[in-house]
């Protein structure tokens, strides 16, 4: 879970970062799909 800041920006939790391997200067997607919303590192899309 992450919150948006006052400039609509969001933090990506370590575990999930991690998990993932994201870096700074990855670029992710963001999907949407049946009303949900999902981030995907862009490389995997």
């Amino acid at each position: 879970m992450s919150t948006i800041t006052y400039k609509f920006q969001i933090t990506i939790p370590k575990k999930v970062r991690d998990k993932h391997k994201l870096k700074e200067g990855d670029t992710v997607t963001f999907i949407e799909e049946g009303g949900k919303m999902y981030v995907a590192k862009s490389t995997d899309v």
